[in-house]
């Protein structure tokens, strides 16, 4: 991928959305595992992973594009981003737990 591609605009804003949507799959499973949905829970985590690993191959690019020598800007956009893929990484590790938190609670209940 050409360095200017990815920081255009339309690069960037997909990262940001593609980090919102794992974050939307790791809660959605949170949900579906208060539902007692289990399988659809992992499903939703199995989303949530995949998104992540592209995410963070995305991330990887601009850490290569910059090279540890500061060539490329850190603007706003690239902040939000940041944090975005961030929090979101950390949403999906939690749910996880909370997913199998859940899964016992109820084992445990109809025992």
């Amino acid at each position: 991928m050409e360095s200017h591609s990815l920081l255009d605009e339309e690069y960037l804003m997909n990262l940001l959305c593609q980090a919102g949507a794992g974050k939307s799959a790791a809660m959605n499973a949170i949900y579906k595992a208060l539902e007692g949905c289990y399988a659809e829970a992992l499903h939703q985590l199995q989303i949530s992973d995949e998104i992540f690993k592209e995410v963070h191959k995305c991330q990887t690019e601009l850490i290569g594009l910059d090279e540890g020598k500061g060539k490329v800007t850190m603007t706003l956009i690239l902040t939000h981003i940041q944090d975005h893929i961030m929090n979101g990484m950390l949403c999906k590790e939690m749910a996880t737990e909370i997913v199998e938190l859940y899964r016992q609670c109820k084992e445990k209940q109809n025992a």
